[in-house]
């Protein structure tokens, strides 16, 4: 059995927001691919949920959803018995949520972007909104910064 380490769970979450963020950007980059728009927007969307879900992490804020029974917390499961966690828009409605209004403004669009894409076909957007992916990015890279340097310090605390 593998023993966990203090902080593993969020410095994975920072890990794979990281990797969903390069990613995308390659994907938005690559002359070769038609699907940018729409691959970009939603890995995007997977890169800032990882993102919230590690700083909700640090701050010990539940982040999955649950009732409240008795003095208990009753987690809500998926159909194959995982937890079900918060989606980037549930971390945005949060009142503890650590982004300014501009970003979350940007994430906002973004994910209504991702709502059209996964309903019906868009048109050629890349065009049109790329100076909204630059802002996500920018903004994106602004807030993995900042977490990744308090998790680095907590890591050489620790160790």
């Amino acid at each position: 059995m593998r023993k966990r380490r203090v902080w593993s769970i969020q410095h994975e979450l920072l890990e794979k927001a990281k990797e969903s963020a390069l990613a995308a950007v390659k994907v938005f980059n690559d002359p070769l691919i038609k699907f940018k728009s729409e691959s970009f927007t939603v890995l995007m969307i997977i890169a800032w949920t990882y993102l919230l879900h590690s700083y909700y992490r640090s701050k010990r804020i539940e982040y999955r959803y649950h009732e409240v029974k008795n003095k208990r917390k009753k987690f809500d499961r998926t159909k194959r018995g995982s937890y079900k966690f918060w989606e980037l828009e549930r971390c945005l409605n949060d009142k503890a949520y650590p982004i300014d209004n501009d970003a979350k403004n940007n994430l906002k669009f973004l994910i209504g972007l991702r709502h059209e894409i996964e309903h019906h076909m868009t048109l050629n957007l890349d065009d049109f909104i790329s100076g909204r992916y630059q802002a996500c990015i920018l903004n994106f890279n602004k807030y993995l910064t900042c977490c990744a340097i308090k998790i680095c310090f907590r890591l050489k605390l620790i160790a």
